[in-house]
């Protein structure tokens, strides 16, 4: 278990990256197939579909689009916000809350509700996921879209087999597991949600709930054994 938590910094925890970035993988997956083709976190493929949007002169292709970019990008200045006004060390914590909100009431809602008005909430709670827990052992990484992963484990393993550099084994197997977990959590996403519809978000939310619950009492943990540690010295 000690190899999945670090419990020195729990915010780099392998258990944490990996099950947010499956999380991230499932989410995406939902909107893109729900919503018509419109990504909740990779916004490279959104701004393609906006290009595509404009130039057929799709108005509401171009509002889900915009939306979802838009929204993405206040959630990341967000993080940056809260980070600097809460004074405590659980702000991550409070960063991960958006998206479960969003999660929860998504599965409520009917198949008919408007997707300019669901995808930018998503994006939103995503974003502030994403940039709240970018690091996997020391390592940047992104939970909620995959490519820049593919290139760090493809250039990882390629220094390791080919030149022989030995340090970036960790590497390379970090990065290939993060990608598999959001290959995997994409497609159980697309398997499940012509049977479970719009409740199908609810697997990723609970998963999001058991990191957030999981990173606040090992913070918690790790502050009441230092606080035992000076009480003693």
């Amino acid at each position: 278990m000690d190899k999945l938590i670090n419990y020195h910094k729990p915010a780099e925890a392998r258990l944490f990256a990996l099950l947010l970035t499956f999380s991230g993988g499932f989410i995406d997956a939902f909107t893109y197939i729900k919503c018509g083709r419109t990504m909740a976190a990779a916004q490279t493929g959104n701004i393609i579909f906006l290009s595509a949007a404009l130039a057929n002169h799709n108005f509401l292709g171009v509002v889900d689009r915009l939306g979802s970019l838009i929204a993405f990008i206040i959630g990341l200045a967000m993080v940056s916000i809260l980070h600097a006004r809460l004074r405590t060390d659980y702000w991550r914590v409070v960063c991960l809350l958006p998206i479960l909100l969003v999660g929860t009431v998504i599965g409520f809602l009917p198949d008919t509700f408007p997707d300019y008005l669901m995808v930018p909430a998503v994006s939103f709670g995503l974003a502030m996921q994403s940039a709240a827990f970018s690091k996997i052992e020391g390592l940047g990484y992104n939970s909620v879209f995959t490519s820049g992963s593919v290139k760090k484990a493809a250039v990882a393993w390629s220094e390791y087999y080919f030149h022989h550099d030995y340090s970036q084994r960790k590497a390379a197997l970090s990065y290939l597991t993060i990608v598999i977990c959001f290959t995997l959590g994409a497609i159980i996403s697309a398997q499940l949600l012509p049977f479970f519809r719009m409740k199908t978000i609810w697997i990723a939310t609970f998963l999001i709930l058991v990191t957030d619950s999981s990173y606040y009492l090992t913070k918690k943990k790790k502050a009441n054994k230092n606080n035992r540690q000076k009480k003693e010295s």
